[in-house]
């Protein structure tokens, strides 16, 4: 039986969560980067770069709410 209290769990719980949320958001920024430089002339170049950069804005929320994003646009 556990001996934690519900407030730590719970913490345990979110942190996991939150740690299991940016992985999945570097990976995604992973393959939009590779299908960008791979396929520039894909019709759907457009929407990737605009994938990329809402993938790249909800991370840096996620790690830093109080933060900027210190990458410039379009690198």
């Amino acid at each position: 039986m556990s001996t934690y209290t519900g407030g730590t769990a719970s913490s345990l719980e979110a942190d996991a969560e939150l740690e299991r949320t940016l992985d999945r958001l570097e990976a995604r920024m992973e393959a939009l980067q590779h299908s960008m430089r791979t396929r520039r002339v894909s019709p759907r170049f457009e929407l990737w770069r605009h994938d990329l950069h809402e993938t790249r804005e909800t991370w840096f929320r996620l790690v830093d709410p109080d933060g900027q994003d210190p990458t410039p646009e379009g690198s």
